[in-house]
């Protein structure tokens, strides 16, 4: 009887043995392939490999461009005048003050909703410019908007 036991013992270790190495050899694998390792069975492995990394770097998303900004151009709440006239009577208008009334036909002036692209026809000093909007509308009026030659890149 004591031979048998010593047999069974014999037989579990091997076993556990067996079961040890399995396991050793499945963490091996899995780590050199975490590493980069090859693949088994054919010379294509690294081709594979580097087209499996080509197809998830193409299909990364790509940062956003900005988009550039129109030059010269009038920003939200610049004044948009109908004529000269009108420009200068609304700037009598602000140099009166409140309360003051000026003599003569209300400015007709409307104020820019959103950023808009223009082209500067004419300047009369440094706070009369004659522009067209390059929008759909390709109106023309004046503006009081300070427009220097390029974009200020400070902010």
């Amino acid at each position: 009887m004591r031979n048998q036991s010593n047999a069974e013992r014999l037989h579990r270790q091997s076993c556990r043995l067996t079961i040890a190495l399995a396991l050793l050899l499945v963490g091996v694998a899995a780590s050199y392939a975490q590493m980069g390792g090859g693949q088994m069975g054919g010379g294509h492995g690294g081709r594979q490999k580097n087209q499996q990394q080509a197809n998830q770097q193409s299909a990364a998303p790509s940062a956003p461009t900005a988009l550039p900004q129109a030059w010269p151009r009038l920003d939200t709440g610049a004044i948009l005048c109908k004529s000269r006239d009108d420009l200068v009577r609304r700037q009598m208008q602000i140099a009166a003050g409140p309360g003051v009334t000026v003599s003569g036909p209300a400015p007709d002036c409307l104020t820019i909703k959103q950023q808009t692209g223009i082209q500067v026809l004419d300047r009369d000093g440094p706070s009369r410019t004659h522009v067209v909007l390059t929008d759909q509308t390709k109106q023309t009026g004046w503006t009081d908007t300070y427009l220097p030659p390029a974009p200020n890149n400070s902010r």
